[in-house]
């Protein structure tokens, strides 16, 4: 390999490290909006339908990606725990609509509420 290429490839990473920095802060900042906006929620995970078992899943979001164990603080009716699921979903979606590589982020993650 030439010493261009070798240049060209540290250069790329870093410009990809720095891509993938700031999908996760953005992540991030959406996962702490969602707590913020959904006080009883607690956590949820998304995991690729693979891995999944019909009890567990919640909604579809993208792709073979599912909501799954959600977890509230509080007890929810059947119309409120489809709202709070919609609630997650949408702010999840919209976030992968503006940013398609949040997508693989999300695969496999569970996300829970910090309580100090």
């Amino acid at each position: 390999m030439a010493k261009g290429d070798k240049k060209m490839n540290v250069l790329q990473d870093q410009v990809e490290d720095s891509q993938r920095v700031q999908l996760e802060a953005d992540l991030a900042a959406r996962v702490e909006w969602l707590f913020r906006r959904c006080p009883v929620l607690c956590g949820f995970s998304v995991q690729a339908s693979a891995h999944l078992t019909r009890e567990r899943a919640a909604g579809h979001l993208d792709g073979d990606l599912f909501l799954s164990d959600v977890s509230w603080s509080s007890r929810l009716d059947r119309e409120q725990t489809a709202l709070l699921v919609d609630e997650i979903a949408h702010a999840l979606l919209e976030l992968v609509d503006e940013q398609p590589e949040v997508a693989e982020l999300l695969r496999g993650r569970t996300f829970a509420r910090i309580l100090h």
